[in-house]
């Protein structure tokens, strides 16, 4: 966060330097009264008193501003912050939340708006202001010593009330962010299984574990605000009480010293609420400075994480072949292991389905082969590159990649096959045609333009699969990863389905498939069967359907084995 914001310094700086000029300009009502008092009314002249509140509105017109060119500097460099951070943060986040463990950064955004709210609200003015106390404590000693140590007691008093206030509510308000978003990430989960939630009933356990978490957050969050009220009450007390003191004090000084006159009295006591206001404003809004505090704290360590990975050399574009070797993948907080010492390998344009039971390894195989995840230990290559040195930027319009649980983007069919990008109607229709589901989109109310909704909620499940199966084809895949692509099409789109899978092996795409259909595999190349994480065989389809055919049969007089891989080979026949 340093590096990123050392960028912006300079608008710092010069916020810096016309606070400066700012603070010393705030100076000048107090001289104009110190010249009224001491001048003016003792020379009764009008010309002195017209000059004098001349020269004090020309300096209230540059302090006006240069409070104004202030304020658009620090949105300036809150807008350039946000330009460059966001981006780059949503990026590694949506990079990050397919971490299997779970432990991605969730909350970059949120973070990056605190730090933004309180570099464009008042209590980033109030930090610039502070610093000036010494300048005004000063000026208070070269009018009086014992009005410089009325001044240095308040300004003890207050610094002592701003620890204080970091001190009594650092504890609680931490807790209460972290209770506040287990909160929202629990509402958050109950949007995504909103069917399952609202089919069996669950929203009264749902609403009773988020009370739970909400009304500790509010707990907490009344419990730092009671301490930094109570705090903020005894601070006004101060302050008001030590400039109630200074006027005091300046009127003995008018009694008592021959030479401090009533001017001074008055003067000094406005410096004296201009010295303290800045203190006041950081204690009110200590709320805002802490949430900030927090949320760099996040980024920064986040960001930090980051410093190890280095940008990688753009490769050429891939062909299509694939390998592993000895690929392990497992869950290291529960040490289970889900792939386990994998090595298979296809060449460029060879097709390959991937069959077993449920639980068999299936689907991380192929979030491996994709780069959603990355190995254990092994290695996925590309084109003979280790995956995880392509740039997934570049990568990612060579591969198409059709998961299990499909998710659309709310926008217009057009959008969501052009993955987002800006549609080219060509490319966009051709992809749909592969698909089998160009006349589909036709029969919409608005073709291409048809906006689906949040997660495609306008579209039946089989249409969503089959638009994301034209996302998965869209452009000029070189490895295309299809899991259980058929779950929910009818005849038609699986005739579809079989004709995309025809065209990605007539144009030497290298497809991968898994499903528990085996009339999908008519035309694949090599099959894979997978059993608890490992390979059980691998090699040529046919070579493979014949040996689980003669494990089927099993020795004379023997059981047959209970694989379910064996099982399902009771349809090839038919195949």
């Amino acid at each position: 966060m340093r590096a990123f914001l050392k960028r912006f310094r300079i608008f710092f700086i010069f916020a810096g330097l016309f606070s400066f000029v700012i603070n010393m300009l705030l100076l000048m009502p107090s001289l104009y009264m110190l010249q009224v008092y001491d001048r003016v009314l003792a020379s009764r002249s009008e010309e002195t008193l017209l000059m004098l509140t001349l020269i004090l509105g020309i300096a209230m017109l540059v302090m006006g501003s240069l409070e104004f060119v202030r304020s658009r500097l620090l949105i300036t460099a809150n807008n350039a912050i946000d330009a460059m951070m966001a981006p780059f943060l949503m990026h590694k986040m949506i990079s990050g939340a397919t971490d299997p463990e779970g432990s991605h950064y969730a909350s970059g955004l949120k973070d990056l708006s605190a730090i933004k709210t309180f570099l464009s609200g008042s209590g980033i003015l109030a930090l610039f202001d502070a610093p000036w106390l010494p300048v005004y404590l000063t000026i208070l000693w070269l009018m009086h010593p014992l009005m410089f140590g009325v001044a240095a007691v308040g300004s003890i008093l207050m610094i002592i009330l701003t620890v204080l206030n970091e001190l009594v509510t650092r504890l609680p308000m931490g807790e209460a962010n972290s209770a506040g978003r287990q909160a929202g990430n629990l509402v958050s989960a109950g949007m995504r299984n909103a069917e399952a939630v609202n089919a069996m009933g669950m929203q009264r356990g749902l609403i009773q574990r988020w009370g739970v978490l909400n009304g500790k957050a509010l707990d907490l969050q009344s419990q730092a605000s009671s301490r930094a009220g109570k705090i903020s009450g005894v601070t006004k007390f101060v302050r008001q009480f030590i400039q109630s003191v200074m006027l005091g004090t300046g009127a003995w000084l008018v009694i008592k010293s021959q030479g401090f006159t009533p001017g001074f009295m008055i003067a000094g006591t406005i410096i004296l609420g201009k010295a303290l206001a800045p203190i006041e404003h950081v204690i009110a809004s200590w709320k805002g400075l802490l949430e900030a505090r927090t949320a760099y704290g996040r980024l920064d360590v986040f960001i930090k994480s980051l410093a190890k990975e280095l940008p990688h050399m753009e490769l050429p574009p891939p062909t299509g072949q694939i390998s592993l070797e000895r690929v392990t993948f497992g869950f290291r907080a529960t040490n289970k292991v889900i792939i386990k010492d994998i090595s298979i390998a296809l060449t460029a344009g060879e097709s390959m389905g991937i069959i077993g039971p449920s639980a068999a390894g299936k689907s991380s195989l192929a979030r491996l082969i994709t780069g959603v995840w990355k190995p254990i230990t092994g290695t996925v290559r590309l084109d003979g590159a280790d995956l995880a040195g392509w740039d997934k930027g570049t990568l990612g319009k060579y591969i198409g990649y059709l998961p299990q649980d499909v998710e659309l983007f709310a926008g217009s069919i057009a959008d969501n096959i052009a993955r987002l990008d800006m549609p080219d109607t060509e490319r966009v229709i051709a992809a749909a045609r592969l698909a089998g589901v160009h006349d589909m989109i036709l029969k919409m109310p608005d073709g291409y333009d048809t906006q689906i909704g949040e997660g495609g909620a306008v579209l039946s499940g089989g249409q969503r699969q089959r638009v994301a199966l034209a996302r998965a084809l869209f452009g000029t895949p070189k490895l295309v990863v299809l899991d259980e692509p058929n779950a929910s099409l009818d005849e038609h789109g699986e005739a579809a389905l079989l004709g995309a899978l025809d065209h990605m092996k007539q144009n030497g795409t290298t497809a991968l498939l898994i499903t528990h259909k085996l009339s999908l595999l008519a035309n694949v190349d090599k099959l894979v069967v997978l059993q608890d994480g490992a390979v059980v065989l691998f090699g040529p389809r046919d070579v493979v359907i014949s040996e689980l055919l003669k494990r089927q049969q099993g020795p004379p007089g023997g059981q047959r084995p209970a694989t379910h891989a064996v099982t399902v080979v009771r349809e090839a026949g038919n195949v």
